[in-house]
């Protein structure tokens, strides 16, 4: 049985999406939460853009997912560096040269 998948409804105003360049993920045995973030360059503190809260098993699935878009990127676009090879968030700024 193909599972189909479920239509999603967009307002317009949420069709852009949001950026974030960092995320942090803290997790109980109950539920993983993402917080998604903004950081710019000289700035000591990032902004939260979006937190998404979520139960393990969506998590697990949510990984496995993202794991697999990865590889169908890297398969068409070559593949990604290390991200411990990156400097943080791709900024060039005090103490955060390669």
């Amino acid at each position: 049985m193909v599972k189909q998948r479920p239509r999603i409804n967009v307002k317009p105003e949420d069709s852009d999406g949001t950026y974030s360049n960092l995320v942090l993920v803290a997790f109980s045995r109950a539920e993983f939460v993402l917080d998604f973030a903004r950081i710019m360059p000289g700035a000591s503190a990032a902004s939260l853009k979006s937190r998404v809260i979520m139960s393990p098993h969506a998590a697990k699935a949510f990984a496995e997912q993202l794991s697999k878009q990865v590889e169908t990127y890297e398969s068409k676009n070559g593949a990604l560096a290390d991200s411990r090879e990156q400097s943080a968030i791709g900024f060039n700024t005090p103490g955060n040269e390669d």
